[in-house]
């Protein structure tokens, strides 16, 4: 049974967070979701008791009866976090209950990461894709969609709000603005180079040219479709709230009879990304790509997508030859300059 009082802190919780102008209404309402699991958590019992429930809220999350990623876990125990340091700052008689040295303990046990390889769309899966069979303009849409999402790194959210105008192939640019009416998250704006990839270029170009050929540029890049027709529907004009689960369910089903192995659709930023640390020679390329996810520091990008499979790790420590080694003058200059560049690019609170 969850305890009603519980129930009006986290609505009022999430009330003052919406009120912030910070969030999205979608990470507005993951947080409520998460939130979830701290009322069943807390059962009928008031969240003033909470230093006392056994099991702790972190072991509740992990138990084996759960199974949930450590990913998961751990955004279900930042939004408890969260929201118990908001009761305790702003509602009277919390805070020597909920006292600051049990709220620091609140965090992911240590879960073993061991042979867990990092998940992306490979070079070789997209030129599969982009050699796929598409029968219908749906299947022609995502697909298109699929290539311009590894070659750009855009995430779904921004991706499904983008206008025709913000995409301009022939400068290999897409123009995440939130005044075209880009969603990005934290609201960040950002002009997002792509990729010079003509063996892949060749395929969103093609749906770039349709699109125009037939909507004003203020329609959508993906462009909504008639269930009934399959045709392009003229009257939508807005973005609902389920726009990317509709690109997520087209591209399993279109992999699916395609008989390629499914990835999320953010597994293709994750492509993007993995592609550029595979290939990038200077260290200025590495801060372009960085700049091109739309994150404030190259240590972020480094501890997201800089983690190497196994396979890699092997093939790279293979690489170590000690008669083909740079002198030490060679590498002190270039740990010098990695040293500079992440000091001048590491922000106080990463996000």
């Amino acid at each position: 049974m969850i305890n009603r009082d519980n129930w009006r802190l986290v609505k009022e919780y999430i009330s003052y967070r919406t009120g912030l102008n910070r969030f999205s209404s979608k990470s507005i309402r993951l947080e409520e979701t998460w939130l979830d699991h701290t009322l069943l958590w807390l059962g009928d019992k008031s969240i003033d008791q909470a230093p006392k429930i056994k099991p702790s809220f972190s072991e509740f999350v992990t138990s084996s009866e759960k199974q949930y990623s450590k990913e998961y876990a751990r955004k279900l125990i930042s939004a408890n976090r969260r929201f118990i340091i908001w009761v305790s700052l702003h509602k009277e008689g919390y805070r020597k209950k909920l006292n600051p040295a049990w709220i620091d303990d609140l965090q992911l046990p240590s879960i073993s990461d061991v042979d867990k390889d990092h998940e992306y769309v490979s070079y070789d899966e997209i030129m599969q894709m982009a050699h796929a069979p598409v029968d219908t303009l749906r299947d022609q849409r995502i697909q298109a969609a699929a290539i311009l999402w590894f070659l750009s790194g855009i995430r779904i959210g921004a991706f499904v709000t983008l206008p025709i105008k913000a995409v301009n192939l022939d400068q290999l640019e897409i123009y995440q603005f939130p005044s075209l009416g880009v969603q990005t998250k934290l609201r960040k704006k950002g002009t997002t180079d792509l990729l010079d990839l003509p063996e892949l270029l060749e395929i969103p170009k093609r749906w770039d040219k349709l699109v125009r050929s037939q909507l004003p540029d203020t329609s959508f890049w993906f462009a909504p479709l008639s269930p009934e027709t399959g045709s392009f529907d003229r009257s939508i004009t807005a973005v609902g709230k389920n726009r990317s689960q509709r690109a997520y369910k087209d591209l399993k089903d279109w992999l699916d009879r395609a008989g390629l192995p499914f990835h999320s659709p953010h597994k293709f930023r994750h492509g993007y990304a993995t592609y550029c640390m595979n290939h990038y020679k200077e260290l200025p390329q590495l801060k372009a790509f960085s700049q091109n996810l739309m994150h404030s520091s190259i240590t972020i990008t480094d501890s997201v997508y800089g983690i190497l499979s196994n396979a890699s790790k092997k093939k790279n420590l293979l690489k170590l030859n000690p008669e083909k080694n740079e002198t030490s003058e060679d590498l002190i200059q270039k740990l010098d300059e990695i040293l500079k560049l992440i000091k001048q690019n590491t922000p106080n609170n990463l996000e």
